[in-house]
């Protein structure tokens, strides 16, 4: 009995181990381009989407889940705004496209990154292209035309993600003032910029440039930062309505033509390939029923095993973790420490309820009684970020300067 027992042990176990393999095993990397805000795959936009608010500081950044243009109601604009738009394909119907055109004419700035643009390029006569001499390299080298933004060594993208260029024929030159702000290693603009009316359509053909894969890679980021520098400061709209619809649209159309030539998914599952092999399908079954046989008379008035359910991870620090990485290869000092004294002095309104607008000696005498720490360390940590704010750059032993001082106050509290 004991013996049999142990065999039912060992089948129980070798099954809950294929069981748990399967369940546990790491994921294929998604790498569909899907361009959304809320993803974290290698192409979507997340990290993009959350470094907005720093290349447009103190203005409001909205996720358009509906584009305004495309509205059946009427929306009341800002007077001044921006319109982000990132995706491989921009398309817009006849009426969306008017809405659109009358947004920039009124003075407000539209960025799109497309390869492709549907109904835009016949109003503003150009043509998109692809380069075809490059079949013997496998990346694709981009740069800017403004000295003051052009980087030493060009950015470096793979083929198929960086060979679109602008075609502009001589009616766009007549009609429009078109400026070329970028090109690639050929000399072919990708980056363009042209005035309408009151308001700039800024047109980008590299729309992979903005997705996690190459803002995390190398010093890429610095190319996004650049493009979007741009635009003007002010309120921003991200589309992420016609992202979200045209990859819906792009996955039915996908499953629907493999269903019409009667193709199977690529990856193929591992019960899959068990039932279609005769001595693994029924190995499979009598397995199924020697465990079924054996929880009806063996597991009676047994406690079923209690699954274990793991925590949720937290992936802000991950998230943190990047935004400093990025900060750190642009080597922005000032702006890391712009970020600490905004803490400091968030956390001095928190804990000890005194306003912040005016660091005045009696702030720092009501600080000092508050907080318990002596009036000259409150003095010597204010006047050292005084020194900070003052200066345009600053060094990186003077960040970490600034750092030990702030943390020291947090200790000392």
């Amino acid at each position: 009995m004991k013996q049999h027992r142990l065999y039912l042990l060992i089948l129980l176990s070798t099954i809950i181990g294929f069981v748990l393999f399967e369940i546990y095993k790491p994921k294929p990397t998604d790498w569909t381009p899907t361009f959304s805000n809320k993803d974290k795959i290698p192409y979507g936009c997340e990290l993009l989407y959350k470094v907005l608010p720093d290349v447009f500081p103190n203005q409001k950044i909205t996720d358009e889940k509906v584009p305004f243009f495309s509205k059946k109601k009427k929306v009341i604009l800002p007077v001044k705004s921006n319109y982000l738009y990132v995706y491989r394909y921009f398309r817009a119907d006849s009426l969306s496209l008017v809405k659109l055109l009358n947004y920039v004419q009124k003075g407000n700035s539209v960025f799109i990154a497309s390869e492709n643009f549907f109904g835009l390029d016949d109003t503003l006569n150009f043509q998109t292209s692809y380069v075809q001499d490059l079949a013997l390299n496998d990346s694709v080298s981009i740069n800017f035309v403004n000295p003051t933004l052009r980087k030493s060594i060009d950015y470096k993208y793979q083929k198929q993600s960086a060979d679109t260029y602008f075609e502009i024929n001589d009616k766009a030159k007549n009609k429009y003032i078109i400026t070329v702000l970028g090109k690639n290693s050929k000399g072919f603009p990708n980056f363009i910029r042209v005035n309408f009316g009151k308001g700039t359509f800024y047109l980008n053909t590299v729309p992979m440039a903005f997705t996690n894969f190459y803002m995390a890679k190398n010093d890429n980021s610095d190319y996004v930062f650049k493009a979007l520098s741009y635009l003007p400061e002010q309120s921003t709209f991200w589309d992420e309505y016609v992202n979200v619809m045209s990859i819906s649209k792009s996955a039915k159309s996908t499953s629907k033509s493999r269903e019409a030539k009667g193709e199977e998914d690529v990856e193929e599952s591992p019960f899959k390939f068990i039932v279609s092999q005769p001595a693994l399908k029924w190995a499979y079954f009598i397995t199924l029923s020697a465990l079924l046989i054996y929880l009806i008379f063996e597991g009676k008035r047994r406690q079923r095993i209690i699954p274990i359910i793991e925590t949720p991870q937290n992936t802000s620090l991950q998230f943190v973790e990047t935004i400093g990485s990025l900060y750190y290869n642009q080597k922005d000092h000032k702006s890391i420490a712009e970020k600490k004294i905004t803490h400091l002095l968030a956390y001095i309104r928190t804990k000890f309820y005194l306003k912040t607008t005016e660091i005045d000696q009696e702030f720092r005498s009501d600080l000092s009684n508050k907080s318990g720490i002596s009036t000259k360390e409150i003095n010597d940590l204010f006047e050292y970020i005084s020194f900070v704010q003052n200066n345009d750059n600053i060094t990186e032993n003077q960040l970490i300067t600034l750092n030990e001082r702030i943390e020291n106050f947090y200790m000392s509290v």
